[in-house]
């Protein structure tokens, strides 16, 4: 069934995105010369745009997202039911508990968005695409199918041309993440040297290489990952061939203007002031309470931090507590919103007092959890922000890099690029450097940038103790697939456990 809804999905969106061809379809025309008339007026910016907002529709909707599943099921973010809702029939507490259950609607929200993804990409390399399209749709297909082999360990693939009404294959662990090596390995030397991070790049390229070398042992093994040198040498290889990207300014690569203002950014979704609509409006108004939220509306205060995530920051860590240009005038910081919050004009407003401990998952204040600001609003343009949304940057490579050369042996090296970081956010440097400080500066780093689960699964740790969530079972290292796509495609296998 899902095939055929993809079926009907794509054959309407051929059509309307080429060009000259209403005079034709009166015509008579061979099956030959309908095809040909098709591959001569297809429009791949229009195929294009659309597998690139795929990314918006479920990288970071405040349901339903990779963001989301990454976040909420790790050790930084909590969503309590509160007065003012969020219950949401315990979706956000499976989460967060590690309790997933197959009919979870947000997980399989994720997969679906995912294959459809896949599926939107692949559409195009059938139409004869130039040497660059094809790799920057085969770039996107690799990203998209990289989030799915790390989520769900499965990853529905068709060539091409395949017969949509037969049941896709499926590509699993290590398999899976050497074809999506092997993709990015090939299209690199055909993508553009440098351009806007929100579109496909060489840098790009080496980014997600990176990423999916260093946590390829973990899809061979995610309850006991091992490390093969030869794959932490790649990492290295690939940070060290990033051009033109620099560390810079914490601030500035989650602020309005952060395509143009920051060095760091890598590969983003892109967010065009008045313009383009994405979800990060969604964001603000889920963690702002009422009081400071936008003006159009919003504060449904329902995510917050754990205690152990505010924890990690020291107090001259502008990570942590930063007055920006944007939110000081109209009386807060981003950061961390902690304890009692003001106005504009510096008096304290009632009640909002906000508390570092969530003590219930279900019945918990208003104020309970602190609240981070990554994003820093767009006041100009609240329901079409000009923020990009951060998938991969400098800084995070660097840390991968670090990484890399701790596990060979390096400490010194690594030590120096960790250090550079923390010199750049106003922190004291470490003096010795191990697997679980820099864990730590990871979570400082990235902290609510969608990466943390995969984070604790390569260092052994997702499956432990933290606020609200007790020791898990290893099954919850995998989300579940939809109990439907099972029965309808004899190559995918429930994962085990559910």
């Amino acid at each position: 069934m899902k095939n055929l809804k993809y079926l009907i999905y794509i054959i309407p969106f051929i059509f309307w995105n080429c060009t000259d061809l209403e005079e034709e379809i009166n015509s008579e025309l061979t099956s030959e010369e309908a095809r040909e008339n098709l591959l001569e007026n297809v429009d791949f910016s229009s195929l294009l745009e659309r597998v690139y907002r795929d990314f918006d529709s479920r990288f970071i909707q405040h349901e339903g997202s990779v963001w989301l599943l990454n976040e909420v099921s790790a050790d930084h973010a909590v969503v309590p039911s509160r007065p003012s809702g969020w219950d949401n029939g315990g979706l956000f507490r499976q989460l967060h508990t590690h309790n997933f259950q197959p009919q979870n609607r947000y997980i399989n929200s994720v997969w679906d968005g995912m294959n459809q993804a896949v599926f939107d990409a692949t559409n195009i390399l059938q139409f004869n695409p130039d040497e660059e399209t094809e790799a920057e749709a085969r770039f996107l297909r690799a990203y998209f199918m990289a989030t799915t082999l790390d989520l769900f360990n499965q990853v529905p693939f068709r060539e091409p041309g395949d017969n949509l009404l037969e049941p896709s294959r499926v590509i699993k662990g290590t398999e899976a993440a050497d074809f999506i090596i092997q993709e990015l390995e090939e299209v690199l030397p055909f993508l553009p040297d440098n351009q806007s991070a929100y579109l496909a790049s060489k840098n790009a390229a080496r980014g997600l290489l990176a990423r999916v070398y260093l946590n390829r042992g973990v899809y061979e093994n995610r309850e006991n990952p091992q490390f093969e040198n030869a794959d932490l040498q790649k990492v290295i290889e690939y940070v060290d061939a990033i051009e033109g990207k620099e560390i810079d300014f914490y601030w500035d690569s989650f602020g309005p203007d952060n395509n143009s203002a920051s060095s760091e950014l890598i590969f983003s979704i892109e967010g065009e002031g008045g313009v383009r609509s994405h979800s990060l409006w969604v964001w603000w108004h889920a963690i702002f309470p009422t009081e400071i939220s936008l003006p159009n509306g919003g504060g449904w205060n329902g995510y917050s931090s754990t205690p152990e995530l505010y924890d990690l920051f020291e107090e001259s860590d502008i990570r942590r507590y930063y007055e920006h240009p944007i939110t000081e005038p109209r009386g807060y910081n981003v950061g961390f919103l902690a304890g009692q919050q003001y106005d504009a004009d510096g008096e304290p407003l009632p009640e909002v007092n906000f508390t570092k401990e969530v003590p219930t998952l279900t019945g918990a204040s208003l104020w309970n959890g602190y609240r981070p600001v990554k994003y820093v609003p767009d006041y100009e343009n609240p329901g079409a922000a000009d923020n990009d949304i951060v998938l991969l940057r400098y800084a995070d490579l660097l840390l991968m890099k670090a990484e890399a050369l701790l596990r060979l042996g390096n400490e010194a090296q690594a030590l120096s690029i960790v250090n550079e970081i923390r010199e750049n956010r106003n922190v004291d440097p470490l003096t010795e450097l191990n697997l679980d400080n820099l864990l730590e500066e990871r979570g400082r780093e990235l902290f609510w940038e969608g990466h943390r689960r995969q984070d604790l699964i390569r260092y052994g740790k997702f499956l432990g103790e933290w606020t609200l969530k007790e020791t898990s079972s290893p099954q919850y290292l995998i989300y579940p697939i939809p109990p439907e796509d099972v029965l309808a495609n004899d190559n995918l296998e429930q994962n085990p456990g559910y």
